[in-house]
């Protein structure tokens, strides 16, 4: 395939109109809504100069169909293939910036600039057709689902991030509200360029640069860590410390209808520290039968958490004590009033062991 594709002005320099993003195996074809179903294949689009309209390319193995990231053979056995889409309804001419991904719909989200407003197309189930939200004013718009940053379909959403007008603040829109809050989760003491959303594992990540030096990355923006989902009934965790390093943070959640985590434990780091813990179960039957996070012998533990939701069991939990170190801001959050419990129902042991060395702060 041979595409011209159009060039947009990258504040005072320019980069090309092509945009790759995961997304289904076939357009609207939902599948069973499992992850590699939904986004298991390449995509990609660009504002075509030659033609003056976007095009939207699928990777296919001839002969076999669309190619799966996960195939071991690599992309030298694909090629790419057009597929057909409504044109957008302003001039490629007047188009910049443009951003590509695909909803839990498996159709493609489209956004990008236009004489410093931001527009985005999504689908719509109802009218069943492509529709057009914005503008709203700003710069440099792009576009990801989340589903591949935290790989949980259900719980996901396409994400547009987009620059003020003055190109100091960065602004997050969601589909879910049709993008109609903006909320700003960033301010920059300089005018900025935004680049790329970048999905890293269970963190996404915005890149750019600076007015000034448009040829290094100038920020990096990342969001907190999403929380990893277990689908199954876990009979035992084990978080291994490392032998040098931090754990930075740690999220486990749990739903688990008919049964409980029998044995969960956070291992001491022999050089390092634990940051920022947090252990979340729904357990609606069943309780924790033990919870332990062991002492350090050389660190600490910072900001521990756990939340339990428990109508019908209690918890037996131990935070041991540091040897040489100190606990910060340990929190324990436990709900007694639900169905199960006769008040005044009480946690059948907790016990916080006091330290040889070191202190607890804000426990």
């Amino acid at each position: 395939m041979i595409a011209q594709a159009k060039v947009y002005k990258r504040h005072k320099s320019y980069a090309p109109e092509v945009r790759l993003a995961p997304g289904p195996r076939a357009m609207g074809d939902t599948g069973d809504g499992s992850y590699s179903t939904l986004y298991g294949y390449a995509w990609a689009a660009i504002l075509d100069r030659a033609q003056r309209r976007m095009r939207l390319f699928q990777a296919q193995v001839p002969a076999e169909g669309p190619w799966p990231l996960s195939d071991p053979r690599g992309p030298e056995v694909a090629v790419w293939v057009e597929v057909e889409i409504p044109p957008l309804p302003h001039p490629v001419e007047e188009v910049q910036h443009l951003a590509l991904a695909f909803d839990q719909a498996a159709r493609h989200v489209v956004a990008y600039e236009r004489q410093g407003q931001v527009w985005v197309r999504q689908w719509d189930p109802i009218t069943q057709t492509f529709i057009m939200r914005g503008p709203w004013p700003g710069h440099d718009p792009v576009l990801i689902n989340d589903a591949v940053v935290g790989y949980y379909p259900p719980d996901s959403d396409v994400l547009l991030f987009h620059l003020s007008p003055d190109r100091r603040s960065l602004i997050m829109r969601v589909q879910r509200e049709l993008y109609a809050t903006a909320g700003v989760i960033q301010t920059f003491d300089q005018p900025v360029v935004l680049d790329q959303a970048v999905a890293l594992p269970y963190q996404l990540e915005l890149l750019g640069s600076t007015e000034g030096s448009l040829d290094t990355t100038g920020y990096v923006v990342r969001s907190q860590v999403y929380p990893v989902y277990s689908q199954d009934v876990l009979g035992g965790v084990a978080l291994t410390p490392p032998l040098a390093g931090d754990y930075i943070p740690i999220v486990i959640i749990l739903d688990m209808s008919t049964d409980g985590l029998g044995s969960a434990a956070l291992a001491q780091p022999t050089s390092g520290e634990f940051v920022s813990i947090v252990v979340i179960l729904d357990m609606p039957t069943d309780g924790l039968g033990s919870a332990a996070l062991a002492q350090p012998t050389s660190g600490e533990f910072v900001s521990i958490v756990i939340i339990l939701d428990m109508p019908t069991d209690n918890l037996s939990t131990t935070l041991s004590a540091p040897v040489n170190a100190s606990y910060y801001l340990a929190v324990i959050v436990v709900d007694l009033t639900g169905t199960g419990y006769i008040s005044p129902e009480v946690i059948s042991e907790v016990t916080l062991q006091t330290p040889s060395t070191g202190a607890y702060e804000r426990a």
